[in-house]
């Protein structure tokens, strides 16, 4: 590419590239591209006619449907095509889809007609607007009455509440790292399937004695890496709750509670 000056923004289209996950990574966690670059959003773009039927997919060779986890690592989806389903089709789309991923944002449309919004500055990164994921917890929150699974991927949000202010965030990177590196809840190493991760989220409250109450700690994962930043809470935003939120396969709420207590050392975990 040459081009004199700064590029505005650079959009990358994926087709074809069954886990966009590791690209995502490389704009957002390489310090070298980041002076210039930083990773603004995933955008995952679903076929309205046809994503139940891809979501349905059962592969030997795989642990995860690549539609599923396409969709699990977006921070918005857009569902195209709506004009050739009907509406009662269009709500299990999104019953499905919200069930994999609470937090991203939906938009419905047809051949493409897409507002540029939508796709550009979504700041789904950005240390400096940690109120957003406050907002996505309290999303997952009103999403979380039971339905029944129409398919078979099993991949799922969670949302983990901790009121407990730390001692040090060494014993919480630990945890984080059993469960993203090792693939196990931690704790519970040797029991059940292996613990995938795809996309990780976390505002948490600084160790003790850290000084400005509003300041938080901005977690970000994709797959099995993760990052954490200061970032700080808006001035009016009284939640002094740490929060989780992890999107995955055979996460298992009260197992990870159970767990982080323990680890921990914190009672008030919900």
């Amino acid at each position: 590419m040459e081009k004199r000056g700064k590029f505005d923004y650079i959009l990358l289209e994926t087709s074809g590239l069954a886990d966009p996950g590791p690209i995502a990574s490389m704009f957002w966690l390489d310090d070298g591209l980041g002076s210039e670059i930083y990773l603004d959003g995933i955008v995952t773009l679903v076929d309205a006619k046809h994503i139940r039927e891809f979501l349905g997919e059962e592969k030997n060779d795989v642990m995860i449907n690549e539609a599923a986890k396409q969709i699990a690592i977006a921070d918005r989806v857009i569902i195209n095509k709506k004009d050739l389903v009907n509406e009662q089709e269009m709500a299990l789309i999104r019953e499905d889809i919200q069930e994999i991923n609470s937090v991203a944002d939906l938009l419905e449309t047809q051949r493409s007609k897409i507002p540029i919004d939508f796709v550009l500055d979504i700041h789904a990164y950005d240390v400096h607007n940690p109120d957003a994921l406050a907002q996505q917890t309290k999303k997952i929150e009103d999403l979380s009455s039971e339905h029944a699974h129409h398919l078979g991927h099993g991949v799922q949000t969670i949302a983990i509440h901790f009121d407990d202010q730390l001692e040090t965030i060494d014993q919480l990177e630990s945890w984080i790292q059993s469960l993203l590196w090792e693939k196990v809840t931690p704790g519970s190493e040797g029991e059940g399937d292996s613990v995938i991760v795809l996309r990780l989220k976390g505002l948490v409250r600084p160790p003790k004695n850290t000084g400005d109450e509003r300041k938080r700690l901005v977690i970000q994962g994709v797959q099995d890496l993760y990052d954490i930043q200061d970032g700080y809470a808006h001035e009016a935003v009284n939640d002094s709750a740490s929060k989780l939120v992890f999107i995955g396969k055979n996460l298992n709420k009260d197992k990870l509670i159970a767990s982080l207590k323990d680890w921990l050392h914190i009672q008030s975990v919900y």
